[in-house]
């Protein structure tokens, strides 16, 4: 079998293994086993030198979003800040969506002792992209990157908010998706846009 369906097939063991039992609890052998793999064997460190690495591969692959994903490079095609909001937030709702079946063990990752290092390194490209996108925005204009960065975090920390707790079921009843869609699109736009 080639190097390349044994990679995928551990990568597709270990994600449904994670899953089920989380990081921590989950063994290499255990790992090769469900593989279809002879533990201990050496199959497994043909392609990933741990336990870690394969995480960090998986979670690259599996849950990780790229500026090219949210089409971050495309948002001047709108060439209108609401709209390039509203596609920012569908595509932060599609991302947590496909996210939800890994939430628990993105949160047992984020107490791991790399946990912190890992997510910095899975949202550099993406706030990087962000970044870009905001600098361009008349409101970003002579600000400082810590102005740069508050404003962004201000900026997409509402709708991340609100979809938080959408996934979490918590969402206020009194407060349905296209409302929240509406006014912090039209908000930001309009604060974003000032000169």
């Amino acid at each position: 079998m080639s190097k390349v369906n044994t990679k995928d097939r551990i990568m597709q063991a270990a994600s449904k293994l994670f899953l089920e039992q989380g990081f921590q609890k989950t063994s290499i052998a255990a790992i090769e086993t469900a593989a279809g793999l002879v533990p201990r064997a050496g199959a497994f460190y043909r392609h990933f030198d741990g336990k870690q690495a394969l995480l960090v591969e998986m979670a690259k692959t599996y849950i990780s979003e790229t500026p090219e994903d949210f089409g971050l490079d495309r948002l001047a095609d709108f060439g209108d800040t609401r709209a390039e909001l509203v596609a920012i937030a569908l595509k932060y709702e599609e991302a947590m969506i496909r996210q939800k079946p890994f939430a628990r063990l993105i949160e047992e990752i984020r107490l791991l002792d790399f946990g912190a290092e890992l997510q910095n390194e899975l949202d550099a490209d993406m706030m990087l992209g962000f970044a870009t996108w905001i600098s361009e925005k008349p409101a970003a204009k002579d600000l400082s990157q810590q102005q740069l960065a508050a404003l962004l975090v201000s900026a997409l920390g509402g709708w991340l908010f609100y979809i938080f707790k959408v996934q979490q079921d918590t969402a206020v009843d009194l407060l349905d998706r296209d409302t929240m869609l509406n006014e912090w699109a039209t908000r930001w736009a309009a604060i974003l846009d000032a000169e």
